[in-house]
């Protein structure tokens, strides 16, 4: 059988692009997921539904360098519903100056005026208005302030107190300030893209949803796709489709390209892998949002829900910068203790820790994605390279001292029973800090970029601004890997944005 579609993930963009193009009753779609499929709300472990990131059975297990020599672990979902099933449930959309930006490099059909409407296809709103969508498949919550946790009202009255703007809504395109953060949940749950476009839409017979099937890549005839090789079954396998769709992330959609023989020749002939088409950007213009934060053990007694984590955020713009929100606060109830291993004599024993973070949003430092071998089962390299740009490392210096001042002001200072790192001694020294910044940062999972949209004379540009591959007929990208620049916020709400956007053009024949 010849599918019409084969999309591959099914994820924060490949679920949203298979229930778009199933709409149509002629068209055959086949969705396929290397992780496993829970088919209604009733069959979801709780991992994916309650507490704020599941890693347990439903993880990829990628690890990355964050500098040379030192690797994080950079989660991704696996599953269906991908990293939108395991995320942290923060719904925030970029600004218009982000999508200024994309239109800036050559991308004129991602302009703000064009991405608003898709942003309220997805979302159903209770702000509503001219901004917002009402009856879309995930739905917005905002937790009210009598629901915050002690320490996220102290946060928000820190925040306050340092002359911030008290922001109601932090999706209107103005908005800067602190205020909760919108979230994708209902009724405490969290709301992934299987729950909100696939569930309700698995009776369509033409839409066929297939899990734990491992693509390998996609197989290409005198420069068309034609089909994927899959792994299903412990079986290597073809299937065939008149349009190819890669949704699988901005770390599985660049691999799935190199493995195909899409990519330059220094990462392909390695791991003897015979070139079908010269594209240098495949695994390039890698972006993430990088943090750093102060951390802390609370006073005993203070009330303390590692299931909600962070209900209360900060947007702001760096003093000095001309990209407007171009930093984030936040406090969580988690925080990573294996960041400051080696740089305190804090003792590492059990029981609870919270941070004040700082995210930069527009960073500008790159990294870049090869393969290890041309085993699919073998997961690539990725080298973060964090931090390395001057103007990122000072803004996360500025964001260290900023988290610092809420730590220690009145509003917060009656929670706090010690602080683990850093140091005054290092706040206090740009030298210090900054090499505590290249000791610890990470990630805050919101990768993209590896597979760039761009005009044809964009030399690292993967795609088109529609998402079709350069150079081979039949296939497309839809995911956050072709964002040609990351936008100011939590990556999720944009990536399902990105999902509507192709689904549209897929649709009317324009991509």
């Amino acid at each position: 059988m010849e599918y019409d579609e084969i999309i591959v993930g099914a994820g924060s963009a490949g679920a949203v692009l298979a229930a778009r193009l199933s709409e149509d009753p002629d068209r055959t779609v086949l969705l396929l997921e290397a992780g496993p499929d829970y088919a209604s709300i009733e069959e979801m472990p709780d991992d994916l539904l309650k507490p704020w990131v599941s890693w347990a059975d439903h993880d990829w297990g990628f690890e990355a360098e964050a500098a040379p020599g030192r690797t994080i672990k950079l989660h991704r979902g696996k599953v269906v519903g991908g990293s939108s099933a395991v995320n942290g449930t923060i719904a925030l959309r970029g600004v218009p100056g982000d999508f200024q930006a994309w239109v800036d490099q050559g991308n004129d059909e991602w302009s703000w005026e064009k991405v608003l409407p898709a942003y309220r296809r997805l979302e159903s709103d209770p702000e509503g208005g001219d901004f917002h969508g009402t009856n879309g498949p995930i739905p917005i919550e905002r937790p009210e302030p009598a629901e915050w946790q002690p320490i996220q009202r102290a946060f928000h009255e820190a925040c306050l107190a340092l002359g911030y703007a008290d922001v109601v809504d932090h999706n209107l395109p103005d908005a800067t300030g602190v205020g909760s953060w919108p979230r994708n949940r209902e009724h405490g749950n969290r709301v992934s893209t299987n729950m909100g476009y696939l569930v309700p839409n698995r009776g369509r017979l033409n839409l066929t949803i297939r899990a734990e099937c491992l693509v390998n890549r996609v197989i290409v005839e005198d420069g068309v796709a034609v089909g994927v090789e899959v792994e299903s079954g412990g079986e290597l396998q073809e299937v065939r489709g008149k349009r190819i769709t890669l949704s699988a992330g901005a770390l599985v959609s660049p691999a799935i390209l190199l493995r195909s023989g899409i990519g330059p020749a220094e990462k392909l002939e390695p791991h003897g892998i015979g070139q079908v088409l010269d594209l240098p950007g495949v695994g390039e213009n890698l972006v993430d949002h990088f943090s750093v934060g102060v951390q802390a053990v609370p006073k005993e007694g203070t009330p303390h829900d590692v299931s909600v984590v962070t209900e209360v955020g900060l947007r702001y713009t760096a003093e000095g910068s001309d990209q407007f929100n171009d930093m984030q606060l936040a406090v969580s109830t988690i925080f990573d203790r294996e960041q400051v291993r080696g740089l305190t004599d804090h003792p590492r024993r059990s029981g609870a820790t919270f941070g004040v973070g700082a995210v930069v949003q527009r960073t500008r430092s790159r990294g870049r994605l090869t393969l290890r071998s041309a085993d699919p089962h073998e997961q690539p390299q990725l080298d973060m390279h964090y931090a390395t740009d001057a103007e990122d490392m000072r803004r996360l210096i500025e964001g260290a001292r900023l988290s610092w001042r809420v730590m220690h002001g009145p509003e917060m200072a009656p929670f706090v029973e010690e602080i683990i790192a850093p140091s005054a001694e290092v706040i206090a020294s740009d030298e210090l800090l900054a090499e505590y910044i290249r000791a610890t940062t990470s990630t805050t999972w919101h990768v993209t970029g590896t597979c760039r949209m761009g005009p044809a004379d964009d030399v690292l540009a993967v795609v088109d601004q529609y998402g079709q591959v350069r150079g081979i007929a039949g296939l497309h990208v839809a995911d956050a890997s072709i964002m040609p620049d990351i936008v100011s916020c939590n990556t999720n709400l944009t990536s399902i944005m990105i999902g509507e956007r192709v689904a549209e053009w897929q649709r009317d024949g324009t991509g």
